[in-house]
């Protein structure tokens, strides 16, 4: 596959960024992350498709904040992202402005991986690689509240 064009990725609506994110290698997705051009799409697109493969059936009466803090920022930093539960939506906040139920620390390259299923959560926690914070049993529930590799 050729790499996709930052400036290009950069024009495109969130599930075809995605489309290319599932696509990329390890190599061209942290070209596009690591490239001011097209680092908010991408981290735009990996959060409407984590919002996007909630299962609403499975989540009953829950209501829950949950932090999502991307490191590796370029510039430094991170970016923050707010997934708010409720009634039986998951709902992507424009910006974050609630105080978490559970916050989960992790590279984008990393949220990809459990995103597309070729990772779990567990498993990247146990190495370190995804840090939860907050309520732990709802960071257990997240393989079934969401459908991370659809």
């Amino acid at each position: 596959m050729a790499s996709p064009d930052p400036t290009e990725i950069a024009s495109l609506e969130p599930a075809a960024v995605y489309a290319s994110l599932e696509q990329a290698d390890e190599r061209e997705f942290a070209a596009l992350i690591d490239d001011p051009a097209s680092h908010e799409a991408v981290v735009d697109a990996l959060a409407r498709h984590m919002a996007g493969t909630f299962r609403s059936d499975r989540a009953g009466d829950l209501d829950a904040v949950i932090h999502v803090k991307l490191w590796d920022k370029p510039g430094g930093g991170y970016d923050h992202l707010e997934l708010v539960i409720g009634g039986g939506t998951c709902v992507l906040a424009d910006e974050p402005t609630r105080d978490p139920d559970l916050t989960l620390k992790v590279r984008p390259i990393d949220l990809r991986g459990i995103l597309t299923g070729a990772t779990g959560p567990r498993r990247l926690a146990m190495r370190g690689k995804l840090r939860v914070l907050g309520d732990l049993k709802l960071g257990m529930r997240l393989p079934e509240l969401f459908a991370f590799d659809a």
